[in-house]
């Protein structure tokens, strides 16, 4: 009967043990951003871990210059690329990143999200 109730106990405590590094694995860093650029034509997603402190990493491939943008910006939302030109072709793409800032637009093709966000999205 001990044991029963030990085990019954302990249960709980068990699954929160094997859940909780699955649910922390979800998780961006403090100042971190999960980025997502959405093909709506093609509905095609592609995806990019970023962390701008202590130090630039992830697996974004331009992270230190990304982050030296949004850093100099104050946010994504108010990064300014370089502009440059691009074609007149309608082939929306939706830009999003989750963590340190919620952020969400919408840009008539990935020509125009890199003219105006620069390396952030540029993954």
């Amino acid at each position: 009967m001990k044991s029963t109730v030990l085990a019954l106990a302990a249960a709980p405590v068990l699954a929160l043990t094997l859940v909780a590094p699955a649910h922390a694995a979800g998780r961006v860093a403090d100042n971190g951003y999960i980025l997502r650029v959405h093909d709506l034509q093609n509905h095609q997603t592609r995806e990019a871990t970023l962390v701008c402190a202590p130090v630039a990493a992830g697996n974004h491939p331009r992270a230190e210059e990304a982050c030296a943008a949004i850093d100099e910006a104050g946010s994504i939302a108010a990064v300014e690329g370089e502009e440059k030109a691009c074609p007149f072709v309608y082939s929306p793409v939706v830009a999003v990143a989750y963590g340190t800032e919620n952020y969400r637009e919408e840009f008539s093709n990935a020509c125009v999200l890199l003219s105006e966000k620069g390396p952030v999205f540029d993954f």
